[in-house]
């Protein structure tokens, strides 16, 4: 009967831990390549304050303040205002970088690339 406690504990457990994924705070280096333009790279200043996530991107012409940010086990989802809105998904890679796809209301696609900070 305790295994099949236990058991239960961890599985009622396990969604709590993947929905309190966090991304290491600090500036993350990357790309941003939007639709029919060339690939810039671009800085990612990521604040952690609890369970709460802020990210602004900093590249040419300007910078972009995320919204809707959600940080789960494999993805990082979020949106941002750019003339239009944008909305990206993100899937986390074995090196710990974020990558993947964003659309933009008239159907436009880019992709951006997320570095975490070097260890130091």
């Amino acid at each position: 009967m305790r295994r099949y406690a236990l058991a239960a504990g961890l599985l009622l457990a396990t969604p709590l831990a993947l929905s309190a994924q966090k991304l290491t705070p600090g500036v993350w280096t990357g790309t941003v390549s939007p639709p029919d333009g060339p690939t810039i790279s671009a800085t990612f200043d990521v604040r952690v304050r609890g369970d709460t996530t802020s990210i602004t991107i900093r590249a040419e012409p300007g910078e972009f303040v995320l919204s809707d940010i959600k940080v789960s086990a494999d993805r990082l989802t979020f949106t941002f205002s750019a003339g239009t809105t944008v909305r990206c998904t993100l899937m986390l890679r074995d090196d710990k970088s974020y990558s993947g796809d964003c659309t933009d209301d008239e159907g436009g696609k880019g992709v951006i690339v997320m570095n975490p900070p070097k260890a130091g």
